[in-house]
Order: structure tokens, then C-alpha cells, then sequence
């Protein structure tokens, strides 16, 4: 099976799994060099030695991402590989993602396109050059022939725009268990001086969405022992400094910036609990929630708001507070505070969910099933 993997960004323990451990010839395609805002600057190593094979091509503009376009060299690469299976990671919406789908189609009228989506929640295009990206979606998904899902809210929106249900598969992301695992957190809590107090973490990015204001007004409902560990930075850290301090627990508040992610197991494994207090704005919702993932194969306790995706992933391996409810969040957290053998309960029911719905290897497995099924149907169309 010839499969070429197109995203933004290269993912390349997917594609290496893919040629290594399932006998696929990959070619994993990805701008040379690109701007994701906040996410930074991304720019592939073409020279590693890999299983697969990484072609990396000018696009422009180099932001914001989402109407960059590839400035030449994919119908040349279409035309040279002639992939079975195009994997686009990246929304129907994205001007790239319906450049390559389209030059795919066109010079490859064999190939079978897969798109795996995260995106849960309807948008509007009116307006230039939002309607660029309205054309780009229609066009995508019209040339579509499987999608995998990132949630079962990122498929009932697909279904609710007209996609056929029985073309969607749901696919989790998938995480290594060597990457986020339990482990000691005696040594961050003895840098940091925590001591016996009881640490509840966050890990993200400090915008509104992510609703980190509803957790520091958490503090002022539970004993002084709780403390609050942010992990991220963000356009927000200043606002919610000030609002620490205008509700007086600003010593509760350890604000520990960004975090290498190699070491970003360490903190959750120092965490007593890692809560997720998002909430819904008009054009965005949780469309995973990663970190709730890392820190269940870490064995730390999760606790989440419902916002978008959240509850499915947590399952019952966590709490699920309403959004903006901050009498809910910290009842659940208390909940932990007060009963060890509960957050033992959680912590074990955590791993287990985690390994079994959302490992690197499900998420290749899946794929491959996917691939395997969009083969074996007619052409889309």
C-alpha cells in the first residue's frame, strides 16, 4: 500500500509506524517552512534517516496557516509516487488541504482521500477571505472518500453537513505510552517546594477558552493546603495574574510558563490532579483535549469541564463539572482532596482508558483499518 500523509505539520512517529511496523511505502509531505501563531515556527529535518519518506515544499503564505498554499512540486510529487491512499490531517476548510486533495484527484484518479479531522463545531465563511475557506470545504469534501474523526462531536457535525454517516469513521489521537506514564513526582514537588500540599495542575495555553479564570476562583472555595500549577503561557497570563491577586490567593498560584514537552510528563506525574476547565465560544469547542489523555497514562486523576469533547474522552476515568461552574469544579476537586483511595481509584481507571482508547498504536491500527475499507468501496462520486 502506497500511502502519502499531507499536514501541516509532519507527524512522524505516525508515518514511521506506518512503513515500519505495517510494510506501508509512506511519503509524508509538509511545508518547508511555516507559521502556526502560537504553536511557532515549523520546519521539518528532510535529512534524517527515516522508514518513510519526507518531502517538504514552499508554501505561501507562511501565515496564518489555514490559506497557505503549496507554491509548487505536489502534482509533480502525485505523479511520481501515485499514492493509493492520500491521508490529509488537517480540515476540509484548509486551503492547502483542498489544493492537494484536488491535484490528487486530478492526477490520480485511482487514489482513495481520507481526511482526519478534529474540527467539532460549525463555522460560518461570509465574508473575504473567510469565503475562500467555505469554497475550500465544499470542494474538499465533495472529493472526500472516508474521514476520520477525531470525537463523535467532530462526526455528527460532518453528518450534519451532509457527509454520508457510513464514510465516518471515529479515530482518537494516539499518545506513547513511553512518552507519559506514571512515574516519581518527588522531584518536582521538592524544586518547587510543594511538599504535602495538594497540587492541582493545568497544562495548556492561557486564552479564554480554556477557562483558567474558573479555576483560580476555585482557591477561594478550598482549604489553603490546595495550590494551583500552571503549566503554558499565553496572550492571558498578565489578566489572570492580576485576577489571582484580586482574589487573594496569588501565593496559591505557582505560574511555571512553558514546558519542553519531553518534560511535560514529569509535572503530571506531580500533579495530584490535572483539571481541564474549558468552555465553549461561538466558533470553537475542546476538540480532544490532549493533556487529559498524557496525564491518564501518567496516572494523575483528571477532572474536566463538558465543553466539546471532554466528557467522551474522559469517560469514567474522571469528573465532569458544567462549564463555567465553579461550585462544580470545586466540589470535584475537594471530592479528591478528601478521599486518597478515590483518586487510586481514579488514577488506575485512568491508565486503563487511556492505554486501551488512546495509544499510538490504536490510532495506527485504526488507520490502517481505514485505509483498508476505503480500498476495498467504490470511489466516492
Amino acid at each position: 500500500m502506497r500511502i502519502l500523509v499531507s499536514a501541516v505539520v509532519h507527524h512522524e512517529e505516525l508515518c514511521e509506524s506506518l512503513a515500519a511496523e505495517h510494510g506501508a511505502e509512506v511519503v509524508a509531505l509538509s511545508p518547508a517552512r511555516i507559521d502556526l501563531g502560537e504553536y511557532g515556527n515549523q520546519q521539518p529535518h528532510v535529512q534524517r534517516k527515516r522508514a518513510h519518506r519526507l518531502v517538504a515544499l514552499p508554501v505561501a503564505p507562511q501565515r496564518p496557516y489555514p490559506y497557505s498554499m503549496y507554491v509548487r512540486g505536489v502534482a509533480g510529487l502525485l505523479r511520481e509516487f501515485r499514492p493509493d491512499v492520500l491521508l490529509c490531517v488537517g480540515e476540509p476548510s484548509e486551503l492547502g488541504v483542498a489544493q492537494v486533495v484536488r491535484l490528487a484527484k486530478r492526477t490520480c484518479p485511482e487514489v482513495r482521500v481520507v481526511l482526519n479531522t478534529l474540527e467539532n463545531v460549525p463555522r460560518s465563511w461570509a465574508g473575504f477571505p473567510k469565503a475562500l475557506r467555505g469554497r475550500a470545504q465544499t470542494a474538499t469534501l465533495a472529493r472526500t472518500d472516508m474521514i476520520a474523526a477525531a470525537s463523535v462531536s467532530a462526526r455528527e457535525l460532518l453528518v450534519g453537513q451532509g457527509f454520508p454517516a457510513e464514510r465516518i469513521r471515529v479515530v482518537y489521537p494516539g499518545f506513547h505510552a513511553g512518552q507519559f506514564a506514571p512515574g516519581d513526582g518527588a522531584g518536582v514537588r521538592g524544586r518547587h517546594g510543594w511538599g504535602e500540599r495538594f497540587v492541582v495542575g493545568f497544562v495548556g495555553r492561557l486564552v479564554a477558552e480554556k477557562g483558567v479564570d474558573t479555576l483560580l476562583k476555585t482557591l477561594c472555595g478550598l482549604p489553603e493546603r490546595v495550590i494551583v500549577a500552571i503549566v503554558g503561557d499565553g496572550l492571558l497570563e498578565q489578566e489572570l495574574r492580576a485576577e489571582a491577586k484580586r482574589l487573594g490567593v496569588e501565593a496559591r498560584v505557582e505560574w511555571l510558563g512553558r514546558v519542553e514537552r519531553s518534560r511535560i510528563s514529569e509535572y503530571m506525574c506531580a500533579f495530584d490532579a490535572l483539571v481541564l476547565p474549558s468552555r465553549s465560544l461561538p466558533v470553537w469547542q475542546e476538540q480532544f483535549g490532549r493533556v487529559l489523555a498524557e496525564a491518564m497514562l501518567c496516572g494523575t486523576p483528571v477532572i474536566g469541564s463538558d465543553c466539546g469533547a471532554i466528557p467522551e474522552v474522559i469517560g469514567d476515568a474522571g469528573y465532569v463539572f458544567a462549564e463555567d461552574d465553579v461550585d462544580g469544579q470545586v466540589e470535584k476537586i475537594q471530592r479528591l482532596v478528601d478521599d486518597p483511595g478515590e483518586r487510586e481509584r481514579l488514577s488506575a481507571a485512568g491508565i486503563e482508558r487511556a492505554g486501551r482508547e488512546f495509544s499510538h498504536e490504536k490510532l495506527v491500527n485504526s488507520l490502517m483499518e481505514v485505509f483498508e475499507a476505503v480500498l476495498a468501496a467504490p470511489a466516492r462520486g
